[in-house]
């Protein structure tokens, strides 16, 4: 299996056809079908079905092509890593990272890195989980600041580096006639907002309102990206599931309330989750210790915080 190999074959398999994927890869027919028939010798394996309808990809194929998108992402890396130390040349870097960290230290992240590598090419992508697990498997980020329950961090697959807790609140806007609600009942008829997706801080707040015989609320709004759950919440009386820490970030902390009901919240950390087994390149390690710093920075402002206010009291 060689490198020709799988840039025909993704190319086949994103155009669904061997015609097009030949004038995309600037190669005749011929050369692009032997290639097919290589890689399908080679695997013992049907990747493509033919029909008078076109082509379509196998299951086989279909998991070929995850795994040759990663393969060629990992080339295309080590590439950036050889002209980056011959020459200087321009890297490039694809993060994930969570509402939480884009609010936070993302700024000061980004531009700590524009000092040590201001040529670089740089993609930030809102990192909820559901998005980001399927982005790193591909190869289509190096790495994500993400949010992962205590006892999901994606499996086997993936390694995640805690570094910081991450407590959650169910918020609403301010001035809203239940802000003083104390009791699950009086909210669980609200209208909500909350991202449904597997494994999310919604999943296991959901799990932990059955498991305490609390009824989940029925009328809720699916929710996939941060900056809409938000800006539904602040302009009416709908209620999400959100990080406490957003309280503190302007100008989010002036626009919402939290309210305290004896709903149990779930337990989650942020930390750097990568594939397991797969380096990152000299530029996305770079980054990944940037943000290492600041939230480090970030926790140890927050725990000084908490004692004076304890002197305080």
């Amino acid at each position: 299996m060689k490198d020709h190999h799988l840039r025909a074959w993704l190319k086949v398999a994103e155009l669904r056809s061997i015609r097009a994927a030949a004038r995309s890869l600037h190669l005749s027919q011929a050369a692009v079908t032997k290639a097919i028939k290589e890689l399908e010798t080679e695997l013992e394996a049907p990747l493509l079905t033919r029909s008078p309808q076109g082509i379509e990809v196998t299951e086989c194929g279909a998991h070929l092509t995850v795994r040759a998108q990663l393969a060629q992402a990992q080339l295309s890396l080590a590439r950036q890593d050889i002209r980056q130390l011959l020459s200087g040349a321009q890297a490039r870097v694809a993060v994930g990272v969570t509402p939480m960290v884009m609010l936070s230290v993302l700024p000061e992240v980004l531009s700590d890195f524009r000092q040590s590598m201001p040529a670089a090419k740089l993609k930030v992508s809102e990192g909820l989980l559901a998005a980001v697990l399927p982005a790193l498997r591909n190869g289509t980020l190096d790495f994500a600041l993400a949010s992962s329950m205590a006892d999901n961090h994606g499996g086997q697959e993936f390694d995640f580096e805690e570094l910081r807790p991450l407590e959650f609140m169910v918020a609403c806007r301010r001035g809203h006639p239940l802000a003083g609600a104390t009791r699950w009942h009086d909210i669980a008829g609200c209208e909500w907002l909350l991202n449904t997706s597997g494994g999310s801080h919604t999943d296991a707040f959901l799990q932990g309102l059955r498991a305490n015989g609390l009824k989940p609320p029925e009328r809720v709004i699916d929710c996939d990206t941060f900056g809409v759950m938000w800006n539904l919440m602040v302009r009416s009386d709908a209620l999400i599931v959100c990080p406490a820490g957003m309280l503190d970030i302007p100008p989010y902390g002036a626009e919402a309330s939290q309210i305290l009901t004896e709903a149990p919240m779930p337990v989650a950390s942020i930390g750097i989750m990568t594939l397991r087994g797969t380096p990152l390149s000299l530029a996305a390690s770079t980054m990944a210790d940037l943000f290492r710093r600041r939230i480090q920075r970030l926790t140890q402002a927050g725990a000084v915080a908490n004692r004076q206010a304890g002197g305080a009291a």
